[in-house]
């Protein structure tokens, strides 16, 4: 709609300032009217118009289009000068002519509109002239704009038609036909074919009403001189004007006001305004206008501490004295001749307190000032103050159990504490929208960072005075960064391993019972593949954050060899609120097995919010569990005693032995054997000649007896033995060195008693 508008009235403002010839409209569709007094019209004419018999006159189309409603038409004293004739005149095809109720037809000045009300308003344009109260024109501003969309419906039709804004409101209104023209050079005819009188189109309406405040100035000045001035936006509306006992006249645009006692601080106006003028109060339609002006004589001070230097969008606060009753958010301030702009008003029993938003400064010092009014421009109240240098923040973040952090977490709280600075004034924390958000809890302030945010950020800070009264005290005067940057991530808080994790066994009845950590336990043998490792994901919260932990599960044998198809080693990342995950211990089990689990928190300070102060180490767990087996055991080994003793006489010493025994063991609670054992079994003995007089045959025993192992390794042992031997051999002899007087063979039993140390190795066998 505007741009229409926009282009409509730039199409006459341009048709008006080409057009230098008479003009002639008529409504369409109306009767032929006479373009030309004398002389002739050069046809042919186009665009459904129709030229007269005569000549000079011509009749409009019934229905005119955008190309036929204006023409323009050659001219000239008789036909034979068509073609040499420059004269033209320009007709005009206008729409009906409205029916304006001007008695019910409202002019705005002070809102630049005039509503009509009547018939036939579409396209209807309203002209106007007359010297705006904003404008320092030498004469008087002339315009026109249009009706566009006037309501629609059975009674009369209502628009409102823009005008100039501020126009007086004795401002000459005119309506024009829609498509039409106004000017000097303009006749217009009604559909009769008639010459309308221009006065005709003269629009008085019917109420002129005013809706901004009609008195200008917030206060009488007299600091000057005995007289003071009082500005009015309309002086011409006002038909009088009675202030008590001082003398007051209505000037060009100003109200003069003279003999005020010095001790009024205040003037009584009361303005009777013209006939047809009205002051919009509300809903409410006056006549009159009432306002009590004070006599400025106002203190003014800046509160210390509050002007800043070098701090771009700052705020400063100043207090008028109690006797001053100026409204500070009805004056203009100005600081160092720059605008500032009135954002809180709080007053007390010392004074007015206003805050002053300003651009900033870098100077030493500034001067504050206020004016009445722009129109106006008195001064009311000034002083100067001396700037101090706004101090930079600065912030330590605490985390509860972990201490000082260097990040803002997303996932919990961190109180911040902000160090003082040094003035009257304080830093408190500000939020920022999609990065972090800020909550106070009693003394207690805690930052939080939004969960979709990332990246580094600096902390904003607002910048208080907390002795300032009422809602000052927590207005920032301006918000300032802090100069590091911090990033915003996920604060993870290791948690107790044995919360969260549980290694889970069956008794022997079959339930699952979960085995607390660091304790020994035992399992039924027949339950041995029943252990397994649950981790409790769904027991992480968000505040304690992503957990990265290492499982390990050995599985060690009753020798100490490890079971490697049952050992496992994996790194998780346990995220909040997820699921179970059971972890079983593979392979099959044997008797006195030691299961050992082990869960520990992977040291990584890019993730965990660890003391930078105290790190007393990262929470672990440990399991450990053995299958229950037999009280005895029944093993076959090979044993080589290096030398044993044969205390059976003939004794003697018997060189590099071996064998193949069995040997019963008692085993402890933990599966290792005991010490002492039954042995038995089969061994070769003196398997290497001596060199002593006594000489004992290769021999093959069958031995029984005691023995005494220490394990030194898998399967391997060492110890010394005491054995009953029952011996299959020859003859034992000896050395008779030629003398044949000596018995060779030397009498013997074939049952000995032999002891001695040994080395023995493998453990085939079973447990009893």
């Amino acid at each position: 709609m505007l741009f229409a508008r926009a282009l409509f009235l730039a199409g006459l403002m341009g048709a008006g300032l080409a057009t230098a010839a008479p003009t002639r409209q008529v409504p369409e569709g109306g009767r032929a009217i006479e373009a030309v007094a004398r002389g002739v019209i050069c046809g042919p004419v186009r665009g459904g118009w129709t030229l007269s018999s005569d000549g000079r006159s011509i009749r409009p189309p019934a229905k005119a289009d955008e190309n036929s409603r204006t023409i323009e038409l050659k001219v000239a004293p008789d036909e034979a000068l068509c073609n040499t004739s420059q004269d033209t005149v320009t007709v005009i095809a206008t729409g009906a002519f409205p029916r304006i109720d001007a008695a019910a037809t409202t002019f705005f000045p002070d809102d630049g509109r005039v509503d009509l009300r009547g018939a036939n308003l579409q396209g209807v344009i309203i002209a106007w002239s007359g010297v705006p109260r904003t404008e320092q024109a030498p004469g008087p501003l002339e315009g026109q704009d249009l009706c566009l969309s006037p309501t629609a419906g059975n009674k009369p039709s209502e628009c409102a038609v823009p005008v100039r804004q501020g126009l007086p409101t004795d401002a000459a209104l005119y309506w024009v036909p829609p498509y039409g023209k106004r000017g000097p050079e303009v006749t217009t005819y009604d559909a009769s074919g008639n010459v309308v009188d221009p006065e005709t189109f003269r629009l008085r309406p019917g109420r002129i009403v005013l809706t901004q405040a009609l008195i200008q100035s917030s206060g009488i000045d007299l600091s000057k001189g005995p007289e003071g001035a009082v500005t009015v936006s309309h002086p011409e509306a006002v038909a009088s004007v009675d202030c008590g006992l001082s003398r007051c006249e209505v000037n060009d645009n100003a109200i003069a006001i003279r003999h005020v006692a010095g001790v009024d601080v205040s003037v009584s106006l009361r303005l009777r305004l013209a006939a047809r003028v009205f002051f919009a109060r509300g809903d409410a339609l006056e006549q009159s206008v009432s306002a009590t002006l004070p006599v400025l004589a106002c203190p003014l001070a800046a509160v210390e501490g509050t002007v800043l230097r070098d701090a771009d969008d700052s705020a400063l606060v100043l207090r008028l004295d109690p006797s001053c009753s100026l409204e500070p958010r009805s004056l203009l301030w100005t600081v160092n001749g720059e605008r500032a702009r009135v954002e809180r008003v709080v007053k007390t029993s010392e004074g007015t307190y206003g805050l002053l938003r300003t651009r900033g400064t870098s100077s030493q010092q500034v001067t504050i000032t206020a004016t009445t009014s722009r129109i106006d421009g008195t001064v009311v109240a000034s002083t100067t103050a001396e700037t101090v240098p706004l101090p930079g923040p600065r912030a330590l973040l605490e985390m509860k159990d972990s201490g000082p952090i260097d990040f803002i977490p997303t996932n919990r709280p961190a109180e911040v504490k902000v160090a003082g600075s040094g003035g009257v004034g304080r830093f408190v924390l500000r939020p920022l929208d999609g990065v972090y958000s800020v909550t106070v809890d009693g003394n207690t302030t805690l930052i939080q960072g939004d969960a979709t945010a990332g990246g580094f950020v600096s902390l904003r800070f607002g910048y208080r005075v907390p002795t300032l009264p009422a809602e000052l005290a927590t207005m920032d005067l301006v918000s300032v960064n802090e100069r590091v940057q911090r990033v915003v991530r996920e604060a993870s808080v290791p948690v107790d391993i044995a919360n969260m994790v549980e290694f889970v066994c069956a008794d022997k009845d079959g339930q699952d019972q979960s085995l607390p950590p660091s304790r020994p336990h035992r399992i039924e043998y027949k339950m041995r593949n029943s252990c397994r490792v649950i981790v409790h994901r769904e027991r992480l919260t968000p505040e304690q954050g992503n957990q990265e932990v290492v499982l390990r599960i050995n599985v060690t044998k009753a020798d100490g060899s490890g079971r490697g198809e049952s050992s496992l080693e994996q790194r998780m990342i346990l995220r909040p609120q997820g699921e179970q995950r059971v972890v079983p211990v593979s392979g099959n089990l044997g008797q006195y097995d030691r299961i050992l689990v082990q869960v520990s928190h992977v040291a990584d300070e890019s993730r965990y919010a660890l003391n930078t102060t105290d790190r007393p180490g990262l929470p672990s767990a440990q399991w450990t569990a053995i299958v229950e087996g037999g009280f005895l055991r029944l093993y076959t080994m090979a044993t080589i005693p290096a030398g044993l003793y044969r205390a059976t006489a003939p004794s003697g010493q018997l060189a590099i032995n071996f064998g193949v025994l069995s040997r019963l063991a008692m085993l402890n609670n933990e599966g290792q054997e005991r010490l002492v054992g039954i042995e038995f079994g089969l061994m070769g003995l003196g398997l290497v000649p001596q060199s002593g007089d006594i000489q004992f045959p290769q021999t093959l025993a069958v031995v029984a007896g005691l023995g005494l192992r220490v394990p030194i390794g898998p399967g391997a042992a060492v110890g010394a033995q005491a054995w009953v031997a029952r011996e299959f051999r020859g003859e034992i002899v000896r050395r008779t060195n030629g003398d044949p007087s000596t018995d060779r063979v030397v009498p013997s039993s074939k049952w000995s008693f032999i002891f001695g140390p040994s080395i023995s190795i493998g453990n085939v066998g079973f447990n009893l």
